[in-house]
């Protein structure tokens, strides 16, 4: 009965495919392969490409469409019957009204593909609804990216998606790709807030619809979603800081990335590593310029000792200056360029107000700071002391190590006086440079 049905189908299958035959193009975004099984037609392939191996013949594939209704998209291929196809349609008055859907709470099935041979008896359906009588079927997406269960054609009778639904000797299943195993995965600390902040970058891995990270501070650790998970992103970066129960100065931290999509997920092989910074940046600094009689000019800048790690001491802080350009809107002082350079640290950043006007100070003997306030002062001479300047504050302890950068910046000239007759006679030579 069965080599009937096959010779019927074959003979029908040559008829109708002398004046259909589809425009099939399958490429590297279909990522369902394997194959299911007929008992009366026999295997049906859901890609030419063999899942992590070669490819063969013409192009062809179903694809599990990431957005919308999550459908089913391309066509199938079987020996007998010819091309499967996948899309939005199904039988007039039929129910459910759409292609094949995959539902991402139950991961099962439902809908209509069709064989395109049989014409309208081609419909093959993914699930039983309350519309149908008969057993109860359906088909699903298992954890581990397979396919599993039944489909049903009223012309051919079952189809089978997975070996383990059925006694055989032979396995075969229908299955997703996975994502690739995410890879150079670089962890640092943030330039303005790595004492508590670290930021995790890695390269994309193919297929991925999102990715989970996972946090300890031990090197040899299992990814785990009830103990060191932290969070999920779509994107191939993440900054974690204490928004994610928190980060201590001066610590190791490591690192897993998990790659998930639809059919699975897939962990780096190895913990990346990343350390906090001993000492934090400086949150506020003030300053004022002075005009002295003379030339020349200073700033005074103000702060407080940051925040440290315990065992932590501060040998010394690092002074930076950024000169305004002469046209502010193309400036880029102000959002922390690399166009700083270091002007004082603890061996010429003054502790005594400079009280003569030729500016006579003597370097201090002791670290510049009385408790937690510190200050400093900057001498300028010539055109300098009409020039505007940004300031950053960077701390550096004993062992070398730098903080991080000044959170806050700030902006300042040495003497804010327009020019004046009055002035310049008090600051002769001066408008002469």
């Amino acid at each position: 009965m069965r080599k009937i049905i096959i010779s019927s189908l074959v003979l029908l299958l040559v008829g109708l495919m002398v004046t259909r035959i589809p425009s099939v193009n399958a490429g590297a975004n279909d990522d369902l392969f394997g194959w299911a099984w007929s008992p009366v037609i026999g295997w049906i392939s859901f890609n030419n490409c063999v899942y992590g191996g070669g490819c063969s013949g013409i192009n062809y594939g179903v694809k599990l469409e990431p957005s919308g209704d999550y459908p089913l998209s391309g066509y199938a291929w079987n020996s007998n019957v010819g091309w499967i196809l996948f899309e939005d349609s199904y039988p007039t008055s039929a129910q459910p009204q759409h292609g094949v859907q995959l539902d991402l709470a139950t991961r099962k099935f439902s809908g209509w593909a069709k064989i395109l041979a049989l014409g309208d008896d081609g419909w093959i359906k993914l699930a039983k609804n309350s519309y149908d009588s008969g057993p109860d079927y359906w088909s699903q997406l298992n954890d581990d990216g397979k396919l599993a269960g039944w489909a049903w054609n009223n012309t051919i009778g079952w189809l089978s998606f997975n070996s383990n639904d059925v006694t055989s000797s032979i396995t075969y299943y229908v299955t997703g790709k996975a994502p690739t195993i995410p890879s150079n995965v670089i962890v640092t600390p943030d330039d303005v807030d790595g004492c508590n902040t670290l930021i995790i970058d890695w390269q994309d891995s193919l297929y991925a619809k999102d990715y989970s990270v996972f946090r300890s501070t031990s090197a040899s650790f299992t990814p785990s979603a009830t103990v060191n998970f932290i969070a999920s992103t779509t994107v191939s970066n993440f900054i974690d800081n204490n928004n994610f129960s928190g980060l201590s100065l001066n610590t190791d931290y490591y690192y897993h990335i998990g790659a998930s999509n639809f059919f699975g997920t897939t962990y780096t092989t190895a913990s990346a590593h990343g350390k906090t910074r001993p000492i934090c940046g400086i949150d506020t600094i003030t300053g004022e310029g002075d005009c002295l009689n003379g030339n020349p000019s200073v700033i005074k800048l103000n702060w407080q000792v940051p925040t440290v790690a315990p065992g932590t001491e501060i040998d010394h802080y690092q002074i930076k200056r950024c000169q305004i350009d002469d046209d502010p809107a193309g400036d880029q002082c102000l959002q922390n360029s690399p166009n700083f350079v270091e002007v004082a640290n603890t061996s010429d950043c003054y502790q005594v107000n400079p009280t003569s006007p030729d500016y006579p100070p003597t370097p201090p003997s002791e670290n510049h700071c009385v408790g937690i306030n510190c200050h400093c002062w900057e001498r300028f001479t010539g055109d300098e002391v009409a020039r505007q300047y940004v300031y950053k504050i960077v701390a550096v302890d004993t062992m070398g190590n730098y903080g991080d950068d000044t959170a806050t910046l700030i902006n300042i000239y040495p003497c804010a006086r327009q020019k004046s007759w009055r002035w310049e006679e008090k600051n002769p030579g001066f408008w002469d440079n």
